[in-house]
């Protein structure tokens, strides 16, 4: 090949990938990870989970055993956030926060589990603020493009700030604690 020829060819192929150039750089953007999207749809799912209620025994005065119905949920003031992981993780690069709001609720005490089940009217206690059946709750993931992963699961103790948030653990028959797959 002589040089005229050779010096022709480098210039088309330097045409050519500039025309190329834009539409590579739009494929890979458009293959990136949507964290705006992933966030919008975890508040969804949040928003969308039934409230958790156990059944459980309490041991009242003078050894008293009681039977009673509690609920907390369904999550409400949900609020989703998301920022870059400070690690510098290449697998989550992303941390995705969800704030959310949990009330209790009680059922009437009863002589045994069977009739604590079946009760479906349940309610705050009598003479309690509502204030203080509510609680602050934060779960915080990990998220990339192969999914997310809960890190944390954290609640707001009463009375406190955003820097008083303690560690809580996981309740695995609620919705919100098993929201961790995207």
């Amino acid at each position: 090949m002589d040089k005229k020829l050779m010096v022709r060819w480098v210039v088309r192929l330097i045409i050519l990938s500039l025309f190329c150039w834009p539409n590579c750089a739009a494929a890979q953007t458009n293959s990136q990870f949507d964290i705006t999207t992933l966030a919008s749809n975890m508040e969804k799912r949040f928003q969308a989970c039934p409230r958790r209620e156990i059944v459980a025994q309490f041991d009242r005065k003078h050894h008293k055993q009681t039977w009673q119905k509690q609920a907390w949920g369904p999550p409400t003031d949900v609020f989703g956030d998301a920022k870059r992981n400070d690690d510098g993780s290449v697998l989550y690069p992303y941390v995705l926060t969800i704030e959310f709001s949990l009330r209790t609720a009680f059922g009437p005490e009863r002589q045994n589990k069977a009739d604590a089940a079946k009760d479906t009217d349940l309610s705050s206690l009598q003479g309690v603020p509502a204030m203080l059946l509510t609680g602050r709750y934060r779960n915080t993931y990990i998220a990339g493009k192969d999914g997310i992963r809960l890190r944390k699961a954290e609640f707001l103790s009463i009375g406190g700030t955003p820097r008083e948030w303690k560690e809580r653990p996981r309740w695995p028959d609620a919705c919100w604690d098993g929201i961790d797959t995207s």
